[in-house]
């Protein structure tokens, strides 16, 4: 237990801190830019996100499955394979891209220089991803660890020395290319490990295997990149770069709640997969209970505390984006409720439907955008993507309670429905005493005080 508590624990940290970079440095950086140069800064951070998302065809999704499909002594032969795959995608999909760069640059509204930083970028975040998921798998934390650390600090240094180096109208470039080169050379550096350490770069069973699972991977994630980040992208093409910045800096400021989630759900998702295989129904339930209710008392918290800390996180040019928070969480949390089915539904090679579900809800969340800006702006972006996010969960959970599950899958509606009720109870309350902050904090409080209680009781935080 003690291990397996350790391991939990720096893998949380680890996933904290490369997922958190832009939680943590938004403050600076935010003051550094202006609204408008944070919010050209948002738009690059989208498409570079998009890239690694699509290009490397998303074969770092697949690691989890092939060690229950293969023994160990072939997992470096596979992942050297597969990443040959990525690397081939990322060189034929630039090869092309550099004809087009000018028109693609006007499309997306950025500067041309941008683009092929884009690319690297791109390549590199998939990379340190790959090796992230290889490290988290592998149940190597200590080696996790340093990686987040390590491209966190790095990130954060060279992007701070250039963005003071740039004059203020451009000091998003300074920032942008502190990102780009780092992740960059770091990309290059672990794909050349990956490669040497499995010395496999074509072995068709492999690919048919990855390919199977992770192409169906590329359309889920991109789609839910659409549902969480398209209302930032049609912003900017609908308003202008300022009101991006606003909506951008409030969503990055609720972006710790989806940092804390995916840590979370990155630290418990190995030892589901192993629930799963040695069929370990009782230790997999009480695990997902514990994770529930965890997680469902960090995001009571977070509501309850955030207007206050949002007015010191965010200089005032920010404010008006304050009101959006309610939203953004509530949309945090209604996409960490579909982890149970989603995380099923990949146990059972079921990508097709998680990518096609997800898919539906993104195309819904483009069409509401479109409707709800032009009549609410920033307000309308936020309530398509919350209204969005909730469809998916009826979605996947009645896929996998009717569906795939017939009958065995774990995860019921009596698990989860009262924690969701709990937590909207929460939101509420922030709207109905917002002027009345100490009683919010006193609450938020006792909330955290019970909560440490139970982690200590149980002696783990998952």
């Amino acid at each position: 237990m003690k291990s397996k508590n350790k391991i939990a624990f720096f893998n949380f940290l680890s996933n904290i801190l490369l997922r958190g970079i832009s939680v943590f440095t938004a403050p600076v950086f935010s003051r550094l830019l202006g609204t408008s140069g944070y919010g050209v800064l948002s738009v690059y951070n989208i498409w570079a996100r998009v890239g690694a998302v699509t290009i490397p065809l998303q074969t770092q999704g697949t690691l989890a499955n092939a060690r229950l499909e293969y023994p160990e002594e072939d997992q470096k032969k596979y992942q050297s394979s597969v990443m040959s795959l990525s690397v081939l995608c990322f060189l034929v999909f630039g090869a092309m891209m550099v004809p087009f760069g000018g028109s693609v640059a006007s499309a997306l509204r950025l500067p041309r220089i941008l683009i092929p930083l884009m690319l690297l970028h791109s390549f590199g975040s998939f990379v340190t991803s790959f090796m992230g998921n290889k490290f988290t798998y592998e149940f190597k934390a200590g080696k996790n660890f340093a990686l987040s650390a390590g491209t966190t600090l790095a990130t954060v240094a060279v992007s701070l020395a250039l963005v003071l180096s740039f004059p203020q109208e451009s000091r998003y470039m300074g920032r942008i290319l502190g990102n780009g080169l780092v992740y960059g050379i770091l990309g290059i550096v672990f794909c050349c490990f990956i490669l040497w350490n499995g010395k496999t770069l074509w072995n068709p069973g492999y690919w048919k295997f990855c390919l199977s699972l992770c192409l169906p991977l590329v359309f889920y994630n991109l789609s839910d990149l659409i549902l969480s980040q398209s209302d930032q992208v049609m912003l900017q093409q609908l308003l202008d770069n300022s009101s991006v910045g606003m909506y951008g800096l409030a969503y990055t400021f609720c972006n710790v709640l989806f940092t804390i989630f995916h840590s979370l759900n990155n630290t418990w998702v190995p030892f589901f997969f192993d629930d799963i295989k040695n069929g370990a129904r009782d230790q997999l339930k009480s695990s997902a209970r514990t994770f529930l209710e965890l997680f469902t008392v960090l995001s009571m918290g977070f509501v309850l505390l955030a207007p206050e800390v949002f007015r010191l996180y965010a200089g005032r040019d920010f404010w008006d984006g304050a009101s959006l928070i309610p939203l953004f969480a509530t949309g945090y949390y209604l996409n960490f409720l579909c982890t149970f089915p989603v995380n099923y539904e990949y146990s059972r090679k079921k990508t097709k439907a998680v990518a096609a579900i997800t898919v539906s809800c993104s195309l819904m969340n483009l069409a509401l955008n479109y409707v709800l800006i032009l009549r609410c702006g920033m307000l309308g972006a936020a309530l398509a993507t919350t209204i969005s996010h909730g469809l998916q969960l009826l979605l996947h959970y009645g896929y996998t309670r009717y569906f795939l599950g017939k009958g065995d899958y774990p995860f019921g509606i009596r698990m989860w429905a009262g924690h969701l009720a709990v937590y909207l109870l929460a939101v509420g309350g922030v709207f109905l005493i917002q002027k009345a902050w100490f009683l919010r904090w006193g609450v938020g409080a006792a909330l955290g005080i019970w909560e440490l209680t139970r982690i200590r009781k149980r002696r783990s935080l998952l």
